[in-house]
């Protein structure tokens, strides 16, 4: 996923802003080479894999399994954005630019996963759980829905956000239900599974307004 992404954007361009800002972040450190968002989120997943010892062996059944349970986990948001009236409501796709959007679809589910649940619910857990000794349920759980909220909020413009009184409160909460939900995912079932849910929603979400 993370190789296409960054393939199809040297092909068709991106306006995906969770890599950008991640670039922007860095940048802001010293660090400027357009390939840094990528290997940041490789050097993190390499850095937890050795962390836990785990094999160095591809396992295809345990990919086939991950990419079902993916598109399982998918179908209570497919329904909470139909109930919320998120599909409808959504931004018209063109037919010509299909091959972006799809695209845009795999980045999004890798970097906003990336910065909302994994780094924001692993930092969270490492500073007040293994540094100030907090309890683990109440900081996870907290961690869920304050990241939820930040996912919600980031989608929004700066327009949007200096107007207090005309904020979508629908778009908000929908946003936030679906990070609450996501987030449970990456805690219980693994980053791998909340990128993949994240990334076939949006494919789906894509495909459905071209009907």
């Amino acid at each position: 996923m993370l190789a296409a992404y960054h393939l199809g954007a040297i092909i068709y361009g991106t306006n995906l802003l969770a890599p950008h800002h991640l670039k922007g972040a860095l940048e802001y450190f010293g660090a400027t080479a357009s390939f840094l968002p990528a290997s940041v989120v490789i050097l993190v997943l390499l850095v937890q894999h050795f962390a836990r010892r785990d094999e160095w062996k591809l396992q295809s059944q345990a990919l086939a399994g991950m990419l079902v349970e993916s598109v399982a986990w998918m179908i209570p948001l497919i329904a909470m954005g139909l109930l919320m009236g998120r599909l409808q409501a959504a931004t018209e796709v063109r037919p010509d630019v299909i091959g972006h959007d799809i695209l845009e679809a795999f980045g999004a589910g890798i970097y906003e996963e990336f910065l909302f649940r994994l780094m924001f619910i692993s930092l969270s857990l490492l500073i007040f759980v293994d540094i100030f000794s907090l309890r683990e349920d109440v900081i996870t759980i907290a961690a869920i829905i304050l990241g939820a909220l930040v996912f919600s909020l980031y989608h929004l413009s700066a327009d949007q956000l200096s107007h207090g009184s005309q904020l979508p409160w629908a778009k908000i909460v929908s946003r936030t239900l679906a990070g609450i939900y996501l987030g449970t995912l990456f805690v219980h079932r693994g980053f791998g599974i909340a990128v993949g849910t994240h990334a076939f929603y949006n494919i789906y979400t894509v495909v459905a307004k071209l009907q």
